[in-house]
């Protein structure tokens, strides 16, 4: 394709404000019908579903899917797809964090078929017209409600992905009220991973005037609201740009697509079942400074967005690691990174096949020997911030 040949997916429809959970009817069929909600179990704990459920119009009964904490694998989703077949026809709502969003995806997917995850993922198979679908994030950072795309794992613990032309939602919730329970470490994990959709989709080889609308967007705002609502969840408009910019970056990567960071992330989480946000946020940090010294002219653009001076594209990977000092990143890190990771190891797995789409997206195109020395390089930030080196000052 070339930059005037796009093919941009809808966009669900998206209810938005404080309270908008209370417009819940104007997401769902105005005739009674059954709804499944997808949630973990931090979820219901935190009274969260108990929210929902008092939320729904008269006439529409509700039955719970409560997944297990964690990433989705695939045989929660199964068990969720089972559970909705078994109700015959339902609306599938999706309510909590990227991987609720993931799972409920992927249920209200594979809902119309008889057949398993596992014959969905990798692109092998696209899933038949998807049963209605309504997203409530209550996390800002993966922008799950609104991309194509789910991730799960598998009995290993390797990241796969499902594509699918509906898989995105008929609608999408977005009440900033909803995530005042965030903890802070969470706050700034999703956050930055909002930071790395919009930066790798407005860099990326796929990148196009929508990336750019979106991904510059989202940078601003994340830059600009993450270090207020991590302090004060309850600021009702810094955690609505954050919702605002993680849903902006998932557009982006909806039409963009993810590179390095992500590769390196994935990579990360299947080896070492690192949270999603801090592993591709210790991926950026491992190949930002690479990629901007092959691509600088890409960058500049994230560099004004991102209030470096002059938008210098070289400045931007400095800015970046003081930014993440500014959010105290580094306390985050120390806590779930493992102190000793195998380089080897993690190349090989950065260069498995569900991984090279990222690697072919990225904005400066990685060899083999790249690929060793990035994963040199995320090692030896692992073992920095884990012994509290000066990387993590």
């Amino acid at each position: 394709m070339t930059a005037l040949d796009l093919d941009i997916a809808a966009t669900p429809r998206i209810l938005a404000g404080a309270d908008a959970l209370q417009r819940l009817s104007q997401a769902l069929p105005a005739t009674p019908t059954p709804v499944l909600v997808i949630a973990d179990a931090g979820m219901e704990s935190a009274g969260l579903v108990d929210r929902f459920e008092a939320a729904l119009p008269a006439g529409h009964t509700c039955e719970r899917c409560i997944c297990p904490n964690g990433e989705p694998t695939l045989a929660t989703v199964n068990a969720g797809a089972e559970q909705a077949r078994a109700l015959g026809h339902a609306v599938i709502v999706g309510l909590g964090g990227g991987s609720a969003l993931d799972s409920a995806k992927l249920v209200a997917s594979l809902a119309a078929t008889a057949l398993p995850a596992e014959d969905f993922v990798l692109g092998r198979n696209i899933p038949p017209a998807r049963w209605p679908a309504v997203m409530i994030p209550t996390t800002s950072g993966t922008g799950s409600e609104v991309t194509h795309t789910a991730i799960v794992s598998d009995d290993n613990g390797q990241k796969l992905w499902a594509w699918a032309p509906d898989m995105a939602p008929d609608s999408v919730i977005l009440d900033p009220t909803l995530t005042s329970s965030v903890p802070p470490g969470m706050i700034v994990g999703t956050g930055l991973d909002a930071f790395v959709h919009g930066l790798e989709a407005l860099t990326g080889q796929g990148g196009s005037v929508f990336t750019e609308a979106y991904g510059l967007e989202a940078i601003r705002r994340a830059r600009g609201a993450l270090s207020t609502y991590r302090h004060d969840p309850h600021d009702i408009h810094a955690a609505a740009d954050m919702q605002f910019a993680a849903t902006l970056a998932g557009l982006a990567i909806d039409a963009g697509g993810t590179g390095m960071a992500h590769n390196i992330g994935h990579a990360l989480g299947s080896l070492n079942h690192v949270p999603h946000g801090i592993a591709v946020t210790v991926g950026l940090q491992a190949s930002l400074a690479w990629s901007i010294d092959a691509e600088p002219v890409r960058y500049q653009a994230a560099a004004n967005a991102f209030g470096v001076a002059n938008g210098e594209a070289l400045g931007l990977a400095r800015a970046f690691d003081e930014w993440l000092v500014e959010v105290d990143f580094p306390a985050i890190a120390r806590r779930v990174l493992p102190a000793s990771l195998d380089p080897n190891a993690l190349a090989a797995e950065m260069a498995a096949e569900p991984n090279r789409p990222m690697i072919r997206n990225n904005a400066r195109l990685a060899r083999e020997s790249d690929l060793a020395m990035l994963a040199d390089q995320v090692a030896a930030y692992c073992l920095d911030y884990t012994a509290g080196g000066e990387r993590a000052s």
